[in-house]
C-alpha cells in the first residue's frame, strides 16, 4: 500500500477557546477558522507521522485534505517530517481572544496636544520586565494569537527588543508596532528582522509644515520622515496616522503628495477624541469641516488610482488592503471576522462591514476579540474606553489572569453587548430605517458624547442621518465605474 503524509504549514496551528473549540488560524495575517469536527480531524492528522492512506480515511476525508493543501494551510510531505511542538492541538480555558493591542509604557518623548494617554505625565506608569514576563506568559495561555504594541512610546523602553524576542519565543505574532518614530533605529529594525516578525509599523506623522504644532515639540518632524524612509526601505509595511485639527487640515494635500512620494501603504486620518490632553481643546473641526477637506482627498486620491489604502476619519475606507485573509466555506471550514464586521442574527457567523446590522449582533466585534491591555496591566474593551471609564471597574492582569478576566468580569458584560441590548435604551433607533447601517455606533464615542455607555452614537448617527456617508460611497463607486 502506498502511504501520503501531509503536515500545517509552518504558520498554520490549531487552536480552541470555550466558544470556538476546533481553530485554525495562521499567526502571521490573523486568519482564524472554525472547523467541524471531520474537519479538525483532518487538520490534527497533518502531523507528518499520520498515513492518511490508511484505513482510518475514507474518501471524503481526502476531500478535505485536498481542500487545506489548496487553500496553502497543509501541504504533503515526507514520513516523519513532523510538525513543530507550537502548531499541535491547545485549548485555552476562555472566550475567543485573536490579539491584544498592549501599551507597553505610559511615558513618551513628546509631549502632543492630543494625547488620551497623558504620556508625558507618566499617568499609566510601566512595569517591570519581570512583570511583562508574567503578562507574556498569560498570553499563552490564554491561546493569544497576536500582538500589537504601541504606548506612550513603545522604543523609549530599553528592553523592547526583549519583550519582541519573547513574543516571538512564545509564537505569538507581532503583527503591528504604533510608534512616533523618533526612536526607532537601524538595529531596532534589524533586530525585529532577525527574530522573524515583519511587523506593520504605523508613525504617526501629523502634516508637512505642521506636524510639531501637533506634537508639542519643535523640530522633529524631519526626523519622523527619515524614521518613515528608514523603515521603508527595510521593507516593514508603512502605515501613516495623521491626526486633524484647525492648524494642519490645510496642509492634507501637501501631505498627500509627499506620502505618496514615500510609497506609504495605508494613510488613517482621523480627529483627536476627547480625552487625556485634548479635553478643553479650541482648535477641533466641525463635521463639516472634516467632511469638506476629506472629500477633496478622496476626489485626488481616486483620480490617481488609489495609491494606497486610506481610512477618511469616520467617511470613508478603501482602497489595496495590507493583508487579506482568504476564505473558504465549503467541506466545514469557515473564515472568522475581520476587526470591521458584523455578525449574522440567523447563524451567529460573522459578515463583512457591508452586511446589515440586526438586533442579535454583537455591538463590536474588535472589541471581543482585540482588547486593550494599558501600562500598568488594566485591561479595556478598546483604546477608545481609556479615560472614559473607572479603571477600578475593569479588570487587571497583575491581579487575576487574563483566562479570567476576559472570562467573567465587568469588561466581559461590555463585550458581550448586543445591538438588542442598546435598543431597549434607545427604542427610536429600533424603526429607524438607517439602524442597519450605523447600528448605533460605537460605545467609546457614544459615551464621550453624552456620559451614557449604552447610548447611541450622535456621530455615527449625523454621519447616516444627513447622507454625508452615503456621499461619499457615491463619490468612490462613480469613479470606480468611470474607470
Amino acid at each position: 500500500m502506498s502511504v501520503k503524509y501531509a503536515k500545517l504549514k509552518k504558520d498554520w496551528v490549531l487552536r480552541g477557546w470555550t466558544d470556538a473549540p476546533m481553530v485554525v488560524a495562521n499567526l502571521v495575517n490573523g486568519d482564524v477558522r472554525k472547523l467541524q469536527q471531520k474537519s479538525f480531524y483532518i487538520a490534527d492528522s497533518c502531523d507528518g507521522v499520520t498515513n492518511f492512506n490508511s484505513l482510518a480515511f475514507i474518501s471524503n476525508h481526502h476531500d478535505l485534505l485536498d481542500l487545506l493543501i489548496k487553500e496553502d494551510i497543509a501541504e504533503e510531505c515526507q514520513e516523519g517530517d513532523s510538525i513543530q511542538s507550537y502548531q499541535l492541538y491547545r485549548k485555552a480555558n476562555n472566550p475567543r481572544i485573536t490579539e491584544i493591542h498592549w501599551c507597553v509604557t505610559g511615558r513618551c518623548n513628546l509631549n502632543c496636544r492630543h494625547c488620551y494617554m497623558q504620556s508625558t505625565s507618566g499617568r499609566y506608569g510601566e512595569l517591570p520586565f519581570t512583570e511583562m514576563v508574567r503578562l507574556i506568559e498569560q498570553f499563552e495561555q490564554a491561546n493569544v494569537l497576536q500582538v500589537s504594541l504601541s504606548g506612550g512610546e513603545p522604543f523609549i523602553r530599553k528592553d523592547i527588543i526583549d519583550i519582541i524576542e519573547l513574543l516571538a519565543n512564545k509564537k505569538i505574532w507581532l503583527s503591528y508596532i504604533y510608534s512616533n518614530g523618533l526612536l526607532i533605529t537601524e538595529d531596532h529594525l534589524k533586530e525585529i528582522k532577525r527574530v522573524g516578525f515583519a511587523p506593520n509599523f504605523q508613525i504617526s506623522f501629523d502634516g508637512v509644515g505642521v506636524h510639531d504644532q501637533m506634537r508639542g515639540v519643535y523640530g522633529v518632524e524631519s526626523g519622523v520622515i527619515e524614521s518613515i524612509k528608514r523603515i521603508r526601505d527595510v521593507g516593514f509595511p508603512l502605515i501613516i496616522a495623521t491626526s486633524i485639527d484647525k492648524t494642519n487640515i490645510e496642509r492634507l494635500a501637501e501631505t498627500y503628495e509627499l506620502l505618496k512620494e514615500l510609497g506609504i501603504q495605508s494613510w488613517r486620518i482621523g480627529t483627536p477624541r476627547d480625552a487625556g490632553n485634548w479635553r478643553g481643546a479650541t482648535t477641533a473641526l466641525q463635521l463639516d469641516e472634516q467632511a469638506k477637506a476629506c472629500e477633496q482627498l478622496l476626489n485626488r486620491w481616486l483620480k490617481d488610482g488609489k495609491p494606497f489604502y486610506i481610512q477618511l476619519a469616520g467617511f470613508y475606507a478603501g482602497g489595496p488592503l495590507l493583508n487579506e485573509a482568504t476564505s473558504i466555506c465549503d467541506l466545514g471550514l469557515a473564515t472568522s471576522a475581520p476587526t470591521d464586521s458584523v455578525c449574522s442574527e440567523s447563524t451567529g457567523d460573522y459578515l463583512p462591514d457591508t452586511a446589515d446590522f440586526t438586533p442579535n449582533c454583537y455591538d463590536c466585534i474588535a472589541c471581543r476579540e482585540q482588547p486593550n491591555l494599558l501600562p500598568d496591566g488594566t485591561l479595556v474593551p478598546c483604546p477608545g474606553y481609556v479615560d472614559i471609564v473607572e479603571l477600578e471597574t475593569m479588570p487587571n492582569l497583575l491581579r487575576e489572569g487574563l483566562s479570567k478576566a476576559w472570562s467573567k468580569s465587568y469588561l466581559r458584560e461590555i463585550v458581550d453587548l448586543k445591538k438588542k441590548d442598546l435598543l431597549t435604551k434607545n427604542p427610536e433607533c429600533a424603526i429607524c430605517e438607517l439602524f442597519k447601517n450605523c447600528g448605533m455606533g460605537c460605545r467609546a464615542l457614544a459615551f464621550t458624547e453624552t456620559g451614557d455607555l449604552m447610548a447611541k452614537d450622535p456621530i455615527s448617527c449625523e454621519l447616516w442621518k444627513n447622507g454625508i456617508k452615503k456621499r461619499f460611497e457615491d463619490l468612490a463607486m462613480a469613479e470606480t465605474s468611470r474607470g
